[in-house]
C-alpha cells in the first residue's frame, strides 16, 4: 500500500485489495455503497471517503484478525455487543494508506437477525467492475433498498420522502415487486416503505416488526445522549469501559475524530477537551422559563 495514493484512487483499490484479503481468510464480504452502487446505477458517481464492506456478524473476529494481521488498527470507540444494532460497523485505518475501512456487521434499517439477513444478501450476491477488477456486492434490488435506507437512515421523517425520491430519480426506478421483495428478503419492508410507496406500491399489510418504532423515531442517529439511554437501558455494567474508553483515547482515534470533525489536529488531550465541552454545550440549561 502507497500513501501516496489519492482518496479517488484508494477507495477502489482498497475495496479490491480488502475483499481479497478477507477471502484469503475464508471471510465472505460485500461491498457496499461507494463505486459499487455506483456501479449498480443505485448511485451517482462521485467520490467516496471510506470503504464499506458488509460481512456476517459471526465473522467479525476473523476479519478484525486478518486486518490487524495486514496492518490495520481499530480507531472506532469500543461498545458492548448489546449495542450492536445502533453501533453497527468498526472503524479501521492503516497508516500507509489514505482512506479508512468501515466494517459492518448489520445495516441500519434491516430488522431482522444480522446474520440471516447477511444470508439473504448473499444469496442474491453479484458482481461489478471496481478498478478494473471484479468485486462481489449486493444484487440491484437489495442495493436499491440499502441506498434508501443509507439515504433516509440521518434525516428526520418530514425530509426522508424527498431524499428516497432522489435515489429512485438517480437509479431510474425499478420493479416495484422485486424491490418489495428484496426489501422483505432483509427485514427492511417496512423501513424502506418510502421507497416501496415512490416506486407505486401500497403499504405492507403485515404488522410492524420489533425495532420499527425506534427506527422511524431516529434512524442511526446516535448522538451522545441516545447512546447513554441505550447503554443504561441494555448493559449498565459496561458504563465503567466504556466511560473509561472515552476518557482514554489513543492518538489514532483521537485524529480520526479530529479529521471526521474538521478539526485541526494536535494531540488527543486536545480532542478530549473538545469532546468534553461539546458535551456539556449540549446539555447545558439553556437559562430559559417554560
Amino acid at each position: 500500500m502507497n500513501d501516496s495514493l489519492t482518496i479517488g484512487e484508494a477507495v477502489p483499490l482498497g475495496t479490491v485489495h480488502l475483499q481479497r484479503l478477507l477471502a484469503g481468510a475464508g471471510v465472505r464480504s460485500l461491498v457496499i455503497k461507494g463505486p459499487a452502487f455506483s456501479e449498480l446505477g443505485v448511485r451517482a458517481e462521485r467520490q467516496s471517503s471510506d470503504i464499506d464492506l458488509l460481512i456476517h456478524p459471526d465473522d467479525r473476529a476473523g476479519a478484525t484478525a486478518t486486518l490487524v494481521r495486514a496492518g490495520w488498527s481499530i480507531i472506532s470507540y469500543w461498545f458492548p455487543p448489546a449495542l450492536d444494532d445502533v453501533i453497527y460497523s468498526t472503524t479501521f485505518r492503516h497508516q500507509r494508506f489514505p482512506t479508512p475501512l468501515d466494517l459492518h456487521h448489520c445495516f441500519s434499517g434491516l430488522l431482522q437477525d444480522a446474520g440471516t439477513t447477511f444470508e439473504a444478501l448473499w444469496q442474491q450476491r453479484t458482481t461489478v467492475q471496481v478498478a478494473h477488477q471484479e468485486v462481489v456486492t449486493v444484487g440491484r434490488d437489495h442495493a436499491l433498498v440499502l441506498e434508501a435506507l443509507n439515504a433516509m437512515k440521518l434525516l428526520p421523517a418530514e425530509r426522508r420522502m424527498g431524499a428516497v425520491e432522489r435515489v429512485v430519480d438517480t437509479a431510474g426506478g425499478g420493479d416495484p415487486a422485486d424491490v418489495a421483495a428484496a426489501a422483505e428478503s432483509v427485514g427492511a419492508r417496512h423501513t424502506a416503505d418510502p421507497l416501496i410507496t415512490a416506486l407505486g406500491r401500497p403499504a405492507p399489510s403485515s404488522p410492524p416488526p420489533p425495532g420499527l418504532e425506534q427506527w422511524l423515531r431516529r434512524g442511526a442517529r446516535n448522538s451522545g445522549r441516545r447512546l447513554i439511554v441505550d447503554l443504561l437501558v441494555r448493559a449498565p455494567w459496561q458504563i465503567p469501559r466504556v466511560v473509561w474508553g472515552q476518557l482514554t483515547i489513543d492518538p489514532d482515534t483521537a485524529r480520526f475524530w479530529a479529521e471526521a470533525h474538521r478539526v485541526p489536529y494536535r494531540n488527543r488531550w486536545q480532542v478530549l477537551g473538545l469532546r468534553v465541552r461539546r458535551l456539556f454545550r449540549r446539555y447545558a440549561p439553556s437559562g430559559r422559563s417554560s
